[in-house]
């Protein structure tokens, strides 16, 4: 307890959910630290991935897919990013992605964030979120029925394509020339 001007206030305990949220952003941290190092380590950020994607596992196990209403939006969107990273255990990846459909349209999870876990497991992608440079341009990879990747994207409140290929080009490929 804690004692304030001679009354008794009590101190609650953080939950569960919030010790997990809390770790969640930790392991977010984490992860863009070792992203966005002067002199990237990819034998570290590999690590850490490895590492943040066994913890999340445990955390799914214990919790279920962290939902906006348990560990908040920042801590969701942590556990949405760690899986995205997940690149070297695309069965987890896809697992992922099971847990987190059906909470979309509960507004559980960002479904934006699942649009980009989406993409990254399925060839051809369905919002364009994944690709690369050509020159000085990004360029999406391959998208299913292109005529209705707006309509997509606007259902997972995400901005148009041309907008998010104008930024991507801007941030990832004009400063590599």
């Amino acid at each position: 307890m804690l004692f304030s001007s001679g009354c008794a206030v009590a101190q609650a305990a953080p939950s569960d959910e919030d010790r997990v949220a809390e770790e969640l952003v930790a392991m977010e941290l984490r992860d863009q630290e070792v992203r966005s190092a002067q002199k990237v380590d990819v034998k570290e950020v590999l690590r850490v991935d490895a590492r943040n994607t066994e913890r999340l596992k445990e955390i799914i196990k214990s919790i279920g897919w962290p939902r906006i209403s348990a560990v908040g939006r920042k801590a969701a969107d942590a556990a949405a990013l760690l899986a995205l990273h997940a690149d070297r255990d695309p069965q987890f990846q896809h697992r992922a992605l099971e847990l987190m459909q059906p909470l979309v349209e509960m507004k559980e999870v960002n479904p934006e964030q699942f649009a980009y876990l989406w993409d990254r497991t399925h060839v051809p992608q369905r919002f364009g979120t994944q690709g690369g440079c050509h020159r000085t341009a990004w360029v999406p990879d391959e998208v299913e029925d292109p005529a209705q990747v707006e309509s997509r994207r606007a259902a997972m409140g995400m901005r148009p394509l041309s907008e998010y290929v104008a930024i991507a080009s801007e941030m990832l490929c004009q400063a590599k020339q």
